[in-house]
């Protein structure tokens, strides 16, 4: 079976999205542990929200500052090494984390070990994959195997809790660092292969369907884009299009590191127990994959760029719920909605680019574009536990966030699909 996916006439791209589905399980709780355990260190250290927050501010600068190299490494190396190396250093940033007891060891830790590990073996790699062996099923790969991170949200949540409340939280991020290195380190080092070209195979498979072609005059198909020319990251950055995709990217970044830092802690302040309210939190992740799912298939016959106008509009809504949040109904409530705007976010900023640049140096386009995402986004989480921690209260840092998005929406609907100055007709 393995030769015959790997012969010309197969299609190794369902065996790496298989791989990477379950390294999207193992992710899941080393990024999303850190909320969990935000109100346990604030009770043990008697640390402040704001304070604990930076570790995650740290982590998102490291982050950006490495990720023009991080994308010249992809490309010239491959995903494969780029996931290996980076998840190793993630293990030891894991393990580093069960011993501390400094706030600076969290900094270390968190911000410096785990924030440079996921820099290099996270998202950017783990979409340089999707990207390699997709281009008109890109939207079904990508929602397929960034849905699992949500599937086992409902579960997984939950049960980190419990573990926490149980054998403490220094065993439980042990047990995590075991799972990331089975599944993040040995099986895509046994398993992934670059990209189809390796073996001889192309994007899609054999049976592919093309991308459609660009007009004579250079304009642009109504629906299903894919630009017909590939840009360089140079190019890229020329266009207002891609300026305005940062933009949205930055308000998406901003806003998800909101939620994701303090959901939990806000539970908390408004009287929902600690288990029930991992279980309404975590229904943010499953929601967001099954919106994820839905909008892999819709982005196959519908504009990508309509979908991501729709996400915004979602996530206001969302946002504008939780202001309002006294119980555990309205709880779950907001996290639904939460969850399906960010599942179809998600999707669309890793659609957009691609479909509107190509692959060819999508890792070092990517590169260019996570510094000032990840900067400009990088004070949200530290920024809404400073004014939970003055004001008493996080309303006021949710509010922000509603104008955040809606700043998003102007972005996201005056990015418009470029035209490669090859296609161009000279005035």
């Amino acid at each position: 079976m393995s030769s015959k996916l790997k012969s010309p006439d197969g299609f190794y791209g369902w065996v790496n999205l298989a791989v990477m589905f379950f390294f999207n399980i193992a992710v899941y709780p080393m990024m999303f542990t850190f909320a969990l355990c935000l109100p346990v260190w604030v009770e043990e250290f008697s640390w402040g929200r704001g304070e604990i927050s930076l570790a995650q501010t740290i982590s998102l600068i490291l982050s950006g500052l490495a990720a023009p190299i991080v994308g010249i490494f992809i490309m010239k190396k491959g995903p494969r090494i780029a996931i290996v190396i980076g998840n190793l250093v993630s293990v030891i940033g894991l393990v580093l984390l069960s011993f501390q007891q400094h706030i600076w060891h969290l900094f270390l830790a968190y911000g410096v070990v785990l924030g440079l590990g996921i820099s290099v073996g996270g998202m950017l790699a783990m979409m340089t994959v999707i990207n390699n062996w997709f281009v008109m099923k890109r939207p079904m790969a990508l929602s397929v195997s960034m849905a699992s991170m949500g599937l086992g949200a409902i579960f997984l949540k939950p049960s980190l809790m419990i573990l926490i409340n149980t054998i403490g939280w220094r065993n439980t991020y042990l047990l995590t660092a075991a799972a990331v290195f089975l599944l993040c380190v040995i099986s895509p080092a046994l398993l992934l292969v670059n990209k189809p070209e390796d073996l001889g195979q192309v994007p899609d498979g054999p049976s592919s369907p093309k991308p459609q072609k660009a007009k004579s005059d250079g304009s642009l198909p109504p629906r299903l884009y894919k630009t017909p020319v590939d840009f360089t990251a140079k190019e890229a950055m020329r266009t207002p299009t891609m300026w305005l995709l940062i933009g949205f990217g930055v308000v998406q970044f901003a806003v998800i590191q909101v939620i994701l830092t303090h959901n939990v802690a806000f539970l908390f302040d408004i009287g929902i127990p600690s288990v029930q309210a991992a279980f309404a939190a975590g229904i943010l992740g499953p929601v967001m994959s099954i919106s994820q799912l839905g909008v892999g298939f819709l982005g196959l016959k519908f504009k990508m760029h309509s979908l991501a106008v729709v996400s915004i509009l979602i996530g206001i809504v969302g946002f504008t719920i939780m202001v309002f949040a006294q119980s555990m109904s309205i709880a779950i409530l907001y996290n639904v909605v939460l969850g399906l705007g960010f599942g179809i976010q998600a999707i669309a900023m890793g659609n957009l680019i691609p479909d509107y640049f190509g692959r060819t140096e999508f890792p070092k386009m990517m590169g260019y574009t996570m510094p000032f995402t990840t900067f400009l986004s990088a004070f949200s989480a530290p920024a809404a536990g400073y004014i939970r921690d003055t004001t008493g209260s996080y309303i006021p840092a949710f509010q922000l966030s509603i104008a955040l998005m809606a700043v998003g929406l102007l972005f996201v609907i005056f990015a418009r699909p470029p035209v490669h100055p090859s296609l161009k007709t000279p005035s």
